[in-house]
């Protein structure tokens, strides 16, 4: 009289689209009894009591039992797996991001310290070895912001950046999903790589800029796409941003219900365009279909500012907060540290390791200042055989 029914009561909730529609009898030793309040309850060991429910059923006016019933749909609507996920996830001890519903999060992830970073860290980068900083922005520099421009970089992470790239054996790319003229304003620091529309286009040191080929065909239908976006699905708070390369549909501000409807809508106007869909936080993005992303363009990178021997002889320090960051984690698998800023510990990544928020990554850039200034003066060749590099390897290698 328990076992099976709480499922066999909802999906009798489902099944009530005809009009007028039936009545839920529940047994109290079910648990279904416990949420499903407008059912009327009933001990199947009562016989009367039984007798008499089951004749208030029939009896029952169609107005009360339409008002019954359209309650219970409603509940059933809003407690689908997503819900009981959520709620089997809080019960193991994690908890839900207030700011974002769709994340899952740990509990259990600490604030990491000096210490930490002297572990994962001092053996791998050495006394002698140049090191290369390759970083995310928005969610590992500067924290994630409900619009792009209130995406800051705070003060103190702007400092130890501008202190580290002035250090003869540090190199600092910034491998963006943001236009590459946006986010090298938004970082504003000067002799450093920035990389934007993930790689897509690249400025470097010297102020050469690389742009990948994107077919011909692809031009008139951004502005298309462009259209079709805005019209379709700018509403209730989600918006575009044109990239020049790629279009991101940003729907952060729509509230939860709409972008079940909105989100597959705005793939699928991408993808009939002749673009791929690429995810981020809150948003989808319009991509053109070239085999390229933060894992090419980060070797690229490499091999532009090292020569071809770069893994060889560099460390290398890769962070990054995004599912597109999980291409380089990738692709420098066994020749970087990578880690990814989560504050999930069950969110899937191929980093080595992760960072609760952008204040761990603020540490770690503080952490990397200090071993450096620690050591001896006169190591290896400085940063201008770097320079040397980049002019001989840009000819080399697309």
């Amino acid at each position: 009289m328990s076992i099976g029914m709480n499922l066999v009561a909802k999906e009798f909730v489902a099944c009530q689209i005809n009009q007028p529609p039936g009545v839920l009898i529940v047994s109290p030793f079910a648990g279904a009894g416990e949420t499903m309040h407008e059912a009327l309850i009933c001990n199947p060991y009562e016989i009367n009591e039984a007798a008499e429910v089951l004749h208030r059923a029939l009896t029952m006016p169609e107005d009360e039992r339409t008002l019954r019933m359209n309650s219970l749909r409603r509940r059933e609507k809003a407690n689908d797996v997503n819900f009981w996920m959520k709620s089997f996830m809080k019960q193991m001890g994690s908890q839900i991001e207030e700011e974002d519903a769709d994340e899952v999060k740990s509990v259990t992830m600490h604030p990491v310290t000096m210490d930490d970073f002297e572990e994962y860290l001092a053996d791998y980068i050495g006394q002698t070895n140049k090191v290369a900083l390759l970083l995310d922005y928005d969610g590992t520099l500067a924290p994630i912001a409900p619009h792009p421009d209130l995406a800051i970089l705070p003060v103190e992470t702007k400092n130890v950046l501008q202190r580290l790239s002035n250090m003869p054996d540090v190199y600092i790319a910034i491998v963006s999903g943001r236009n590459v003229d946006n986010v090298m304003n938004m970082v504003g620091i000067e002799g450093i790589t920035y990389a934007g529309n993930h790689g897509l286009e690249i400025i470097h040191p010297d102020g050469t800029k690389f742009v990948h080929p994107i077919p011909a065909e692809l031009e008139g239908k951004v502005r298309d796409l462009l259209k079709s976006l805005q019209d379709q699905v700018c509403k209730e708070g989600a918006w575009v941003e044109n990239k020049g390369a790629v279009l991101t549909f940003h729907y952060r501000e729509t509230p939860a219900c709409v972008r079940a409807e909105l989100v597959p809508q705005a793939c699928k106007l991408i993808e009939s365009h002749g673009f791929k869909v690429g995810s981020s936080h809150c948003a989808v993005e319009a991509r053109p279909p070239v085999q390229w992303n933060k894992g090419r363009a980060s070797i690229y990178i490499l091999r532009t500012a090292f020569g071809f021997d770069w893994s060889e002889r560099i460390r290398i320090i890769y962070a990054g907060d995004d599912v597109t960051d999980e291409d380089a984690m990738q692709a420098l698998k066994g020749m970087a540290a990578t880690f990814r800023v989560t504050s999930s510990s069950i969110i899937r990544t191929a980093a080595e390791r992760r960072l609760p928020s952008t204040d761990s990554v603020l540490m770690m850039l503080k952490w990397l200042e200090r071993h450096l200034s620690q050591r001896k003066p006169g190591g290896e060749d400085t940063m201008r055989s770097i320079s040397r590099n980049i002019r001989i390897s840009k000819a080399h290698w697309y």
